[in-house]
């Protein structure tokens, strides 16, 4: 009979010949392993094309604001293969962009994945989307990666949810920004996150504040602050059903020397003040479009009156000599008439090129002084009108537009190219 020390040491012995075995098999698994890479290698069609070229079909299968999702592109790339990780880790493009639709983490491994994300995306500009504001164990990579934020946009619920955003600041690549309030939630205090945000992007070129709702505006006469690069602003939401609430308030508190674009879907300013905003802005040399519904919408407020187009902001109008798109909303009749009788004159808007009007249209009489401006206006010499588009929500008669003036305008659009349409939503009597 064997001894005790004796089946230890046997014991011993098949331990290291197993070890010895499993190296054995850990090696040939390793060299199968090899041998299926290679044979992939060789039959996958990416692995024959240039990284450059595998690289930009990555990014065409991308979508533009792709998620956090693992099921997803770039992400699901990752988990294919080797080879395709190899790709993608290699290609910064892919992580210039992110949407998070749910900030809050769901897992202690989030902020590192948020982390891992835009460092793949190296030193290029970042696009990020931020839906019910940022979560503040993310305030720590929006501080490092936000000098390389080139395109923002926040979906927040209540002003709370801006102060992360304006205490990481500055963001000094940051382009385009929108801001959009919830519809259905509380109401801001002030504007002045917005601003402050605003202010804290000095290179930002476009800018959008929608379904803003300051409760508390602040309309005193206080000192503008100066933004000296931003070129496009859109205040408010198109719809009636919005929420907009002293949309355009903000425009008190600005000066804007290089505005081209003014986006104004609900005017719930005084005619003076945005008269103001326009001097003191400077904008007869700079702004070229001007969209404007120039009646309240449902939360519109009342407090300061005058949004018809009275002579005030007519008279404004003249300061714009740069203005070469103007677009009206949700006006009276004895508005636009108002602005077609000065429209006659050929250095009221000198520069202007297209024209829409958009309201209400009932007089016979007010059609022909349309009619008659359009003919005015157009003809193809410097300063004339290239399009016109005047929409009115009730169908005039047939009798309501001569046919004198008619075919005159109809020769405009034959022999000098212009784009006229008078008439319905549905009907262009042109």
């Amino acid at each position: 009979m064997e001894s005790i020390e004796e089946i230890h040491k046997h014991i011993a012995e098949l331990s290291f010949a197993i070890g010895v075995q499993l190296d054995v098999l850990k090696a040939l698994e390793k060299r199968r392993s090899d041998a299926r890479r290679t044979l992939n290698s060789r039959l996958d069609p990416m692995a024959r094309l240039p990284v450059e070229i595998a690289s930009e079909i990555f990014i065409r299968c991308t979508p533009n604001s792709p998620s956090m999702v693992f099921t997803e592109e770039p992400l699901r790339f990752l988990h294919v293969c080797q080879l395709w990780r190899g790709i993608a880790v290699s290609c910064p493009s892919l992580w210039a962009s992110i949407q998070l639709n749910q900030v809050r983490p769901k897992s202690p491994d989030f902020d590192k994945a948020c982390w891992d994300w835009f460092e793949r995306a190296r030193a290029l500009p970042l696009s990020l989307c931020l839906h019910e504001g940022v979560h503040h164990s993310l305030t720590a990579w929006l501080k490092h990666f936000g000098r390389q934020i080139a395109h923002l946009e926040l979906h927040v619920s209540d002003e709370s949810q801006l102060h992360p955003v304006k205490a990481q600041g500055p963001f000094p690549v940051l382009q385009r920004m929108k801001i959009c309030h919830s519809n259905n939630l509380g109401d801001s205090e002030s504007e002045s996150s917005d601003i402050a945000i605003l202010l804290a992007a000095p290179s930002l070129v476009e800018c959008t504040f929608h379904s803003v709702r300051y409760l508390y505006a602040n309309d005193s006469k206080g000192s503008r602050m100066t933004h000296a690069s931003l070129r496009h602003l859109r205040l408010g939401t198109p719809s009636p059903n919005s929420c907009s609430f002293n949309s355009s308030m903000i425009l008190l508190r600005l000066k804007l020397p290089a505005l081209e674009t003014l986006h104004l879907t609900n005017l719930d300013i005084s005619t003076a003040a945005l008269t103001s905003f326009f001097a003191a802005s400077g904008s007869a040399s700079s702004l070229q479009a001007l969209h404007m519904a120039i009646s309240p919408l449902r939360y519109t407020t009342y407090r300061h009156g005058g949004w018809r187009l009275s002579t005030n902001l007519l008279n404004s109008f003249r300061s714009l000599g740069a203005l070469r798109k103007l677009e009206l909303f949700n006006g009276l009749e004895t508005d636009y008439i108002a602005l077609f009788r000065v429209l006659r004159a050929q250095d009221f808007l000198p520069s202007l090129q297209h024209l829409l009007i958009h309201g209400v249209f009932g007089k016979p009489s007010n059609w022909k002084l349309v009619l008659d401006t359009i003919v005015a206006r157009g003809g193809g010499t410097e300063g004339s009108l290239r399009s016109v588009k005047v929409i009115s929500t009730t169908v005039p008669k047939k009798t309501d537009l001569p046919l004198r003036i008619l075919t005159h305008l109809r020769k405009l659009v034959k022999e000098e190219g212009m784009s006229i349409y008078v008439g319905s939503r549905s009907r262009n009597f042109v």
